[in-house]
């Protein structure tokens, strides 16, 4: 058993995966207290541990976990199963580096395309030998939504509603349609895009919203919503 802490831009994520990458717990948090890694670790007993975070900073729950546990800090040194090419590694966010080792695990010797549709969207390419190509970062659904209210004087501030109509009939649906019906087309072009250049591929959608586009996309895909968190804990296996 390992613990996989996924520090993310608006949540903490705590699973515990076994070597087989079954999810035996997984739960989001807003914030995380010794006492539930306490918890956990009575439960399930795991004895190494992974941390990948968006963040600055090291929690105090962090500092815990390390003096007890065998505990991996994911960033651009540690060991990975995969080839990284991109130009800046140091750089590269941890749960983008994670997606592409899940996918890579999943479909060993294919391209693929990860895209992880959160606060942010982000698409990652890594090829049928292992290397990886690196991607784009898009804003999400809600991003998207809060920039039209914020940096305008006249829009309104509106929840995410997908209208069949491509056309909106109304400053609302035509907010909404520029937010859902906009990431859409984005996904769909990208896909298309990347595959006229690239090659068959399989695309993976994870992340947060990843159900929620998935039902609207018009392409072969497949979602995974614990794609990262099956990264990290191929990483752990890896450094075993």
């Amino acid at each position: 058993m390992n613990l996989i802490v996924d520090i993310g831009n608006s949540f903490i994520k705590l699973a515990v995966l076994d070597s087989s990458n079954e999810v035996h717990f997984f739960q989001r948090y807003e914030k995380v207290l010794v006492r539930d890694i306490k918890k956990l670790a009575k439960k399930y007993g795991f004895t190494h541990s992974i941390v990948s975070s968006t963040r600055t900073g090291t929690p105090y729950f962090i500092e815990y976990i390390n003096k007890h546990y065998k505990l991996i800090i994911l960033s651009h040194t540690t060991k990975v199963p995969i080839k990284n090419k991109y130009g800046t590694p140091k750089t590269l966010g941890r749960d983008r580096l994670a997606a592409v080792v899940g996918a890579s695990k999943l479909y060993p010797k294919k391209n693929v395309l990860v895209i992880d549709i959160g606060t942010c969207i982000t698409y990652d390419y890594i090829d049928k030998k292992g290397q990886y190509w690196g991607g784009n970062i898009a804003p999400g659904v809600e991003l998207r939504l809060q920039a039209m209210h914020h940096f305008t004087s006249a829009l309104p501030l509106l929840k995410r509603k997908w209208n069949k109509d491509i056309l909106g009939k109304s400053t609302t649906t035509a907010i909404q349609n520029g937010a859902v019906w906009g990431i859409k087309l984005e996904i769909e072009s990208f896909i298309k895009t990347l595959t006229g250049k690239k090659g068959q591929m399989t695309v993976i959608l994870t992340g947060g919203d990843a159900s929620y586009f998935g039902e609207l996309i018009d392409s072969e895909i497949f979602v995974d919503s614990n794609l990262v968190l099956k990264g990290l804990n191929d990483i752990i296996e890896y450094n075993s």
